[in-house]
C-alpha cells in the first residue's frame, strides 16, 4: 500500500487557518486531497490533524481521519521528529508519501513520476523533492562576509548559468517506507534521491503574497 499523508494541523501562524481557507472552488487541503486522488500510485488518502473540523472536511472528501494529540501539533512544545514518529506510528501502510497541502499545485502526474522513481531505484531509501537554485549566495561569517559559490573578485563575472547546481528542500514531498519513517523519525532516511520538481508546481505558501501567486498559478 502507497500512502499519501498529510499534516494539517489546526493552528497557523503566519497565515491563520491556512488549511481550511477556499481555494480554486474547495479548501487548500481539499484541492490537495482531489489532486492526490487522480494519483495512480496513490493507494489512500490520510489526513493526520489536531482539529475535528479538519477530519470532518477531509473524510467527507475520500481521504481517512486520524486523530493527532494536541501537544504534538505545536511546534513550541513539539520536535519536527516527534511529529512525524506520532503520525506515521498512527498508521499502516507500505510507503509513506509524506506531502503538504501549502503546496497545492504539485500535479498527479509528478508524484506518480517521483512514487515510481523511488520505487525503481533501491540505491536511495527515501526521495525528497528541491528545487533547483542557481543565483549568487552568501553566507554570514565570524569576521565578514562570504560568497558561497562565486568569486566576485575573479577576472570576468561568473553568469548565474555557470554557477554550481545547487538544490533546496521545497517541502512538497517526501516518500519513503513505512519502516524507514517509523525508524527515523524523520522526513527521509540516510540516503536520500534528489527529485527535481517545477518551480511552478512546488510553490510553497506561508503568507498571503505566497497565497495569491498559488492561487494565480493554479488557474
Amino acid at each position: 500500500m502507497i500512502s499519501a499523508v498529510i499534516p494539517a494541523k489546526k493552528t497557523s501562524v503566519r497565515l491563520p487557518n491556512k488549511n481550511m481557507r477556499p481555494f480554486k472552488g474547495t479548501t487548500l487541503l481539499g484541492y490537495k486531497i482531489k489532486k492526490l486522488q487522480e494519483c495512480e500510485e496513490v493507494g489512500e488518502i490520510i489526513v493526520g490533524s489536531d482539529c475535528d473540523e479538519i477530519l470532518a472536511h477531509a473524510e467527507q472528501l475520500g481521504a481517512i481521519p486520524v486523530k493527532r494529540p494536541d501537544e504534538v501539533c505545536d511546534e513550541e512544545v513539539c520536535s519536527a521528529n516527534k511529529m512525524i514518529g506520532d503520525l506515521c506510528g498512527r498508521i499502516k501502510t507500505d510507503v509513506v508519501v509524506w506531502t503538504h497541502c501549502t503546496n497545492p499545485n504539485i500535479s498527479p502526474s509528478t508524484y506518480d513520476h517521483a512514487i515510481e522513481t523511488f520505487l525503481n531505484n533501491r540505491n536511495y531509501d527515501s526521495l525528497i523533492s528541491v528545487d533547483l537554485v542557481q543565483e549568487h549566495l552568501w553566507k554570514d561569517g565570524k569576521d565578514m562576509r562570504h560568497p558561497l559559490n562565486y568569486n566576485p573578485w575573479a577576472k570576468e563575472h561568473t553568469l548565474a548559468k555557470d554557477l554550481p547546481r545547487l538544490y533546496k528542500q521545497n517541502g512538497a514531498f517526501f516518500i519513503q517506507s513505512h519502516e524507514n519513517a517509523l525508524k527515523n523519525s524523520y522526513f527521509f532516511g540516510d540516503n536520500p534521491q534528489l527529485f527535481l520538481t517545477d518551480s511552478n508546481e512546488s510553490t510553497d505558501i506561508n503568507t498571503q503574497i505566497d497565497f495569491k501567486i498559488a492561487e494565480f498559478l493554479a488557474k
